[in-house]
């Protein structure tokens, strides 16, 4: 195990000085910036018309996306959107470390030590980038029900040939 880690911290120490959010998110390029003539509310309105026309709710559904994303306000005028915020990334972060978790049975420090290492997680050292994806994962409101669920099921009594 500690030779694992160890490779696991030259991986780390080699990928901290790459940009890891790009495992999560595309960079932004200049095809695809969104136009300057472009304007929410010309966008909304023509999806409204186009339901009109059409009758098709998924053009509805497009203009409650928009709002739920918060890509539009509330006169549907376009909203700063930065598509490599802090939450996405951490909530990115988290859904990898459960996806890792879950396919390869890991456990929940070990998938930590291995997204932290791959992802070239910033830390002053590869113990304290895995012990903040650890935590990120623990205090995630998305994911500590399933943190309390599994440790529930872990807790329950289970009779053995010794309880008899």
């Amino acid at each position: 195990m500690a030779k694992y880690l160890a490779e696991l911290e030259r991986l780390w120490r080699q990928n901290r000085k790459g940009e890891f959010a790009q495992l999560f998110e595309f960079p932004p390029d200049a095809k695809l910036q969104r136009p300057k003539t472009l304007r929410g509310p010309d966008l909304v309105n023509e999806l409204l018309r186009l339901r009109a026309i059409t009758k098709d709710k998924r053009f509805e559904d497009a203009i409650r996306a928009l709002i739920e994303h918060r890509i539009v306000g509330r006169n549907f005028n376009f909203t700063r959107l930065d598509l490599l915020s802090d939450e996405r990334i951490e909530r990115g972060a988290c859904a990898a470390i459960h996806q890792v978790k879950s396919l390869s049975r890991m456990s929940l420090r070990r998938a930590c030590a291995d997204l932290a290492a791959h992802l070239g997680w910033p830390a002053t050292s590869f113990a304290a980038a895995t012990k903040h994806l650890e935590l990120l994962y623990r205090l995630h409101p998305e994911w500590r029900g399933t943190i309390v669920e599994l440790e529930k099921s872990c807790s329950t009594k289970i009779p053995t040939t010794a309880d008899n």
